[in-house]
């Protein structure tokens, strides 16, 4: 790529942003300096290089300006050689205790907003042969932590689509890399944190999320400042060889991301709570121990009420059949009990109960739990089942399509577990089990925000275990792998480019949708996944964080944490996860 780029930076009003502006501006280059208040923020970003950067107004969970100004920009200079997706921001607080609107807030910004500006801009760079794709995420995109939950989802989230987009971009002259900043001192930690509603307000359950946060601030603020970050995102621009899919930087970065990767789940909490990391986290011990009490014993190997969301047929109904024959009392919840009802409860009348619950309609969620805990007096056990898949290109997606997505997989079981939880809480015993996927952690193309919503499942479920174990509840993400159900027929969710035959991918995607659809089925039905929640609901032992489900979720999820990211690449790219050149048709002209 030669000297002169075209860099347009998204959230580069102060901290990251500002200083990748400044210091790619400084060697050379024309920055797009994208904000939400230029008129407040770009003197400061501009000085002293007024003729390199021009700042533009943008707010990234707005797709018309997401639009026009790519669009903008791309009629100023005819072409975008980068784009630096790092606007964001943190979301502290307990899983259970944030809003559906604050939730949505953090991935609006955090996700989504990467995702508009990409879309926006790829067609351009497709047709150029050539561009950069940098999406910033973070240390907690790797490594969540407690009561930054739904932050590490969001970022857990970039990861994914990232993966998923680079495959989809093979051999097109597009790269994707994504950049991971540890910890620093910036106003991401203050100005910019936002503090869920019962935490700001002092009336949050969780005793030790005070604490945690006033940690946080005060280890933040002796970490160094943007600097390192901003020339990390420069070198990204200028570097000449392929790009790396994934740039960590900072020590802490570096090191515990790796650490974390060697370690099981098991491992990882006992260097935690051992202090042999230093103080990375070492107060989420300290504080937890100084409000846990000693949960009551729970005979698990007795009748206990399980709820099960998405019981109409799949994982669900073989779930909740399987729970029911082994002599529990399951609350089979599904979205319309009139025409599925009758089969999942046929032979077993007396164990299985039905009730209505769209996961997407708070209302529908906490009228449901309501009814099983006044019927049965609690609920032990929590499957969070419901979901489906989305297949499609990541940049031909549409807002409908990613988020009724992330709504179903992501917020459905949030909105589950602020009903549950307090029941849970107050007689402090219960399980959660959140199932996740294959694609938790091991994405694929033209799943990408499928993958995206099971990182963020998994990065949820590892902070919320950590935030209940004071009250003795348990979690488990069960994770899993392929099996023959109408996840793949009935309940996979084409894209409306893909359903219509309108794709620029559309061979390739017929192509890989065939062989995705032909290995499952002649895998096994959802017997196996069915038996692993009966036998977790049974377990007298704490629960495992994760269970993984099939030969190909073990096999899997252990090669992709084994394997560097560009062994990986080479591996995936032979076995055919891209597109081939006869495959896509030309990239449209962008309109300028």
């Amino acid at each position: 790529m030669p000297a002169g780029r075209v860099v347009l930076i998204t959230g580069a009003s102060r901290g990251f942003g500002a200083a990748a502006a400044r210091l790619i501006a400084a060697r050379g280059n024309t920055v797009v300096a994208t904000m939400r208040n230029p008129q407040r923020d770009a003197p400061a970003v501009r000085e002293g290089l007024e003729a390199r950067i021009e700042a533009t107004a943008l707010d990234v969970t707005h797709p018309d300006e997401v639009r026009a100004a790519v669009a903008a920009a791309l009629a100023r200079h005819g072409r975008l050689d980068a784009v630096v997706n790092n606007a964001g921001y943190g979301l502290f607080g307990p899983v259970e205790e944030a809003t559906d609107t604050e939730i949505w807030r953090q991935l609006d910004t955090n996700l989504l907003g990467q995702w508009r500006v990409l879309s926006a801009a790829l067609p351009a760079m497709r047709s150029a042969c050539r561009g950069k794709i940098v999406n910033v995420s973070s240390l907690a995109g790797r490594v969540p932590g407690p009561f930054l939950g739904h932050y590490a989802a969001s970022k857990h989230a970039v990861e994914a689509m990232s993966e998923s987009l680079r495959f989809e971009t093979a051999g097109s002259g597009v790269e994707v890399c994504v950049v991971e900043p540890g910890m620093y001192a910036s106003d991401w930690q203050t100005t910019n944190l936002d503090v869920s509603t019962p935490l700001r307000e002092g009336r949050s359950a969780y005793a030790a999320a005070p604490r945690a946060l006033a940690a946080f601030r005060a280890q933040a603020a002796t970490r160094p400042g943007s600097a390192s970050v901003g020339a990390a995102l420069a070198d990204v621009v200028h570097l000449e060889q392929r790009l790396p899919l994934r740039w960590p930087v900072g020590n802490d970065s570096v090191q515990m991301t790796a650490l974390r990767l060697a370690s099981t789940d098991e491992q990882w909490r006992f260097l935690l709570r051992a202090g042999a990391l230093g103080p990375f986290r070492r107060w989420m011990f300290d504080d937890a121990a100084g409000s846990a009490q000693a949960a009551i014993d729970h005979d698990w190997s007795a009748p206990q009420v399980v709820l099960v969301t998405g019981a109409s047929r799949g994982f669900g109904e073989a779930a909740a059949r399987e729970c029911a024959l082994r002599g529990h009392t399951v609350v089979a919840t599904m979205r319309n009990p009139g025409r599925d009802g009758a089969r999942v409860r046929q032979g077993l009348d007396e164990r299985v109960h039905v009730l209505p619950l769209d996961v997407t309609d708070e209302q529908s969620v906490a009228l449901a739990v309501s009814q099983a805990v006044a019927r049965f007096g609690r609920v032990d056990v929590l499957v969070n089942n419901a979901g489906y898949g989305l297949y499609g290109p990541v940049e031909e997606l549409t807002e409908g399509e990613v988020r009724r997505q992330l709504d179903t997989n992501v917020l459905g079981q949030v909105r589950l577990l602020r009903a549950v939880l307090p029941h849970m809480r107050e007689r402090r015993t219960g399980k959660i089990v959140n199932v996740s996927s294959v694609s938790g952690v091991v994405p694929s193309p033209l799943m990408g925000f499928y993958a995206a919503s099971k990182h963020a499942v998994e990065a949820m479920s590892e902070a919320l275990a950590d935030e209940v174990e004071p009250w003795g509840l348990q979690v488990c993400v069960l994770q899993p792998g392929m099996y023959r159900s109408d996840w793949q027929t009935a309940s996979l969710d084409l894209s409306q480019t893909v359903r219509h035959g309108r794709s620029r991918f559309q061979p390739g995607v017929e192509r890989m949708l065939g062989e995705f659809r032909a290995r499952a089925a002649s895998r096994p039905g959802s017997e196996a996944v069915a038996a692993a929640v009966a036998d977790i609901v049974q377990l007298q032992q704490p629960v495992p964080l994760r269970w993984p489900v099939g030969d190909d979720a073990i096999r899997a999820i252990r090669a992709r944490r084994a394997t560097p990211d560009g062994d990986w690449e080479r591996r995936m790219l032979a076995a055919g996860w891209c597109f081939r050149s006869a495959e896509a048709r030309p990239a449209p002209l962008p309109a300028v």
